[in-house]
């Protein structure tokens, strides 16, 4: 049996913070690790010690760029997952908005990758708004928006945008956890997906927790042993025939990142049918 399908990028891209924690500490020893598995590209973290935008120099930059390749390894994009509130609240807006345009500039310095990021699109002020994706078009960098709990403002406020610089992203676990089908949301955005994140989720119901590590009603687990389709969204982010780079592999909430990788690898790749 075969599947033709439109052909994009469906490698994987792991997040490198859960390997990070998991391992030594260090971003090289990670890569190195991920590079073993035989993935070719990461997802950043820009709230991970040594990679935020504040502890990165020029030359900071370079060597962070220079250390990937010499593990055979690219970057694919960022993630900046702060509390959506701090978009909104006085007190924090300020160092909030500053923190996601710094964001944008080391997304441009580090080839124009894509920035993956929640944020709050009823109450955020369309000033803000505005500003974050000015930067980005500015920039070249695309930024991938987080609003599973919104996909009717997300898409709107796509529409009336309508620049490359703003798409939405589709994380299946936080999908799943709302009692959504994550293949319906990646096939919705079509043309103005940007990034697809991969991770599975198994006890779905109703979400008692962050989007992180979800609560009793349904808890993060390896691509593969939950409620994901996986065959069915792997179609459908291959027909977003927009998005541009690798899937990102989200480790986040796995209590083996290294072991979840190599499950979510191989699933992804038997999801793949070939004749």
């Amino acid at each position: 049996m075969a599947i033709l399908t439109h052909g994009s990028d469906l490698t994987l891209a792991p997040t490198i913070k859960p390997v990070v924690k998991q391992t030594d500490g260090t971003v090289r020893t990670a890569a190195g690790r991920l590079s073993s598995l035989g993935f070719r590209s990461v997802q950043l973290d820009a709230t991970l010690p040594g990679i935020r935008p504040r502890d990165l120099g020029v030359r900071d930059r370079k060597d962070l760029s220079a250390l990937l390749t010499r593990a055979s390894m690219s970057v694919a994009g960022i993630d900046f997952f702060i509390p959506v509130r701090h978009f909104v609240e006085a007190e924090h807006l300020d160092r909030a908005m500053a923190a996601a345009l710094s964001v944008v500039e080391l997304a441009a310095d580090l080839g124009r990758v894509p920035v993956s990021l929640m944020l709050p699109i009823k109450t955020m002020s369309d000033d803000a708004k505005r500003a974050l994706v000015d930067l980005a078009d500015g920039r070249g960098v695309r930024l991938a928006v987080h609003a599973e709990d919104q996909a009717d403002e997300l898409a709107a406020w796509i529409e009336q945008v309508d620049m490359p610089a703003l798409g939405a992203a589709v994380d299946p676990a936080a999908v799943l956890a709302r009692g959504k089908d994550p293949v319906a949301a990646a096939m919705r955005f079509g043309k103005r997906l940007a990034v697809a994140r991969l991770c599975d989720i198994g006890g779905t119901g109703e979400q008692t927790g962050d989007d992180e590590n979800i609560g009793v009603a349904g808890v993060r687990c390896p691509v593969g042993e939950g409620d994901l389709d996986v065959v069915g969204y792997r179609v459908a982010v291959d027909l977003a025939s927009h998005r541009a780079g690798a899937v990102v592999l989200d480790l986040r909430g796995m209590e083996n990142p290294l072991n979840a990788a190599a499950v979510a690898q191989h699933a992804w790749g038997k999801a793949a049918f070939t004749a």
